[in-house]
């Protein structure tokens, strides 16, 4: 397409814009072949859509980087405060193609090639984030879950996404 033609401002100005998840599933460690269909394992609030809390699950959600010549991704994770502390652990998968959500389980997720960092949701909001490179058309994939380490039944946190909020995560 020959954007590389286009003449640019020297030193170009920085702009961002905010790129949602093309999806989001849950993968569950205590049944590691169940594939979630996400029309039963989630109900859809005023909020948004919230995932069930029975279970020791992980979220998948991946993204595609969009935008030629923006090779500075950041990932944002916004919590709002949680009544009962925990740590979260957040991976980055290997993947360069969509995941296909339809089949995804715990035991065929891609697998993990990097540990982005513990989130440790608290009485206050949380903007964790951290900066990488991508290119245009990457696909982006990462698991955010309870330590595995962590007491069953101590991290009980629920993930939702609604677009218009300046959080949309929980």
């Amino acid at each position: 397409m020959r954007f590389d033609e286009i003449e640019r401002t020297s030193p170009p100005i920085p702009r961002e814009f905010t790129n949602f998840p093309m999806s989001v599933t849950l993968v569950d460690h205590s049944a590691p072949s169940h594939v979630f269909n996400d029309y039963l394992a989630m109900r859809t609030t005023r909020a948004g859509t919230i995932s069930p809390d029975d279970r020791k699950f992980s979220t998948i959600f991946q993204f595609r980087a969009i935008d030629w010549g923006m090779e500075n991704c950041e990932l944002h994770v916004a919590l709002p405060p949680v009544d009962r502390p925990t740590t979260l652990a957040l991976y980055r998968l290997n993947a360069t193609v969509p995941v296909d959500i339809s089949t995804l389980s715990f035991n065929v997720r891609p697998p993990r090639v990097a540990k982005l960092g513990n989130i440790v949701p608290g009485q206050d909001n949380l903007d964790w984030h951290r900066t990488f490179s991508c290119a245009m058309d990457d696909v982006l994939v990462f698991e955010l879950g309870c330590l595995e380490d962590e007491e069953s039944g101590s991290c009980d946190i629920e993930w939702w996404q609604a677009h218009k909020e300046t959080a949309p995560g929980q």
